[in-house]
C-alpha cells in the first residue's frame, strides 16, 4: 500500500465544521428503537458467523478494536472473533469500560507501540463511535505505527452536532473542558488510509458527522444500513472490513 499521503492531502479543520454545522439530531423514533434493532442485528450476526465460510487472508497482521462510549471489549468480541478467523491477530483495548476519559489515549499509545514492536508491523485500528475518535487521534499522532483505520459511526466531523450521546458523556466528563487544541483538530484527516463507515439509520449520532468531508484515495466513506448500537455486529460492516484488510 502506498505509504505517502495522496496529492492534495490537507487538514480541513474549520472547513469541515462549516460543512456540517446544520445537522439535525437523529429522530426520537430511531433513538428509541436502537435496542430493538441492534438485538436483531446481533441475532443475524450469530447466524452469519455460524455458517460463514472462512478463507484465511491475513498473515498475523495486528488489529486492535476500541469500543464506544460505555462499551467494553465484550461489545467488540464478535467482530474480533471474525477478524481472527480471517488470519489476523486481534487485540481488545483492555481498559475496561470506555467512560470517555481522554487520558486513555496515553495508555492506548503505549499499547499500539508495544503491539507494533511485538509484530514488527504497523497496527490496523478499528474504533466504534467514541472509539473511532480515539483511533483517528492515535493515527494522527503515531502514523509510523498505524497501517490503516476504520471508524464505525464515529461523529469526528462535528462533536457539536446535535446527538443523543452528549448527556451520557457528560455524566462522566465535561465535553466543554476537552483540551481545545485537541478538540479543534479532531475533524482533520489522519495521514493513513481511513474508512469511515456510517448509517443513516443511526439513532444516537447524526450520520453526516460520521463522514470524511473530503474523500480522496486514502479517505473513504461507506454507508451501511443499521443501528448505532449494532455497528460491531453488523454483517455489512464485517464484509467491508474484510475486503479492506491487507492480504
Amino acid at each position: 500500500m502506498n505509504q505517502s499521503p495522496p496529492k492534495g492531502f490537507e487538514t480541513l479543520g474549520r472547513a469541515k465544521r462549516i460543512m456540517t454545522e446544520n445537522i439535525k439530531k437523529p429522530s426520537w423514533f430511531l433513538n428509541l428503537t436502537e435496542g430493538f434493532r441492534s438485538f436483531f442485528e446481533f441475532l443475524n450476526c450469530l447466524y452469519f458467523l455460524a455458517f460463514y465460510k472462512y478463507t484465511k487472508q491475513g498473515n498475523g497482521q495486528p488489529v486492535m478494536v476500541v469500543p464506544g462510549l460505555l462499551g467494553s471489549d465484550t461489545s467488540t468480541g464478535l467482530l474480533r472473533k471474525f477478524i481472527t478467523k480471517l488470519g489476523y491477530k486481534t487485540y481488545g483495548w483492555e481498559l475496561g469500560r470506555n467512560l470517555g476519559n481522554m487520558e486513555d489515549l496515553k495508555l492506548l499509545t503505549k499499547k499500539i507501540e508495544d503491539i507494533h514492536q511485538k509484530h514488527q508491523q504497523k497496527v490496523i485500528l478499528i474504533g466504534w463511535s467514541l472509539g473511532g475518535i480515539y483511533v483517528r487521534e492515535l493515527a494522527k499522532a503515531n502514523p509510523e505505527w498505524v497501517a490503516q483505520i476504520f471508524t464505525l459511526g464515529s461523529p469526528f466531523a462535528n462533536l457539536d452536532a446535535p446527538n443523543h450521546a452528549k448527556w451520557v458523556f457528560n455524566l462522566f466528563n465535561d465535553m466543554d473542558k476537552i483540551d481545545p487544541v485537541l478538540r479543534n483538530q479532531i475533524p482533520n484527516h489522519a495521514a493513513v488510509p481511513t474508512t469511515a463507515i456510517y448509517s443513516k439509520q443511526d439513532g444516537i449520532v447524526p450520520w453526516q458527522a460520521c463522514m470524511e468531508q473530503k474523500e480522496d484515495d486514502w479517505h473513504k466513506n461507506i454507508e451501511v444500513s443499521g443501528s448505532h448500537f449494532g455497528f460491531t455486529v453488523n454483517t455489512a460492516v464485517f464484509e467491508i472490513i474484510r475486503k479492506s484488510l491487507p492480504q
